[in-house]
């Protein structure tokens, strides 16, 4: 007798990707002590402008394989019913970025009729 695997949950893989780094480097702009200076300022907003590249990469890198988008606040959210998290996690890697740029959640959510 054959039998075929029929998963009884469905999964989605999420990637997280921050806009801004957490915590918020203020300190680039002015410490406690010192008033802001305009190099500050331009300091903070290239600091600002690498992220957003990173950022950008990533999400042409997961649309390639085949994740939706959605944006929230400062997130965007990288989704796939497709791709399993920890090899969503190994292929961001393989394309050079470092596993603390993203975070990667994974849910379950089991099939109707399914004991």
């Amino acid at each position: 007798m054959s039998e075929t695997y029929r998963p009884v949950v469905n999964h989605l893989t999420r990637i997280i990707l921050k806009l801004i780094e957490e915590p918020v480097p203020y300190d680039l702009v002015a410490s406690p002590d010192q008033p802001p200076t305009a190099d500050n300022v331009r300091r903070f907003g290239e600091r600002l402008a690498r992220r957003a590249d990173r950022v950008a990469a990533m999400i042409e890198a997961l649309a390639a394989r085949g994740f939706t988008f959605k944006f929230e606040k400062d997130r965007v959210f990288a989704d796939s019913n497709e791709m399993e998290a920890q090899e969503a996690k190994r292929y961001l890697i393989s394309q050079g970025f470092a596993d603390t740029e993203f975070q990667v959640l994974l849910e379950y959510a089991r099939k109707w009729g399914v004991l």
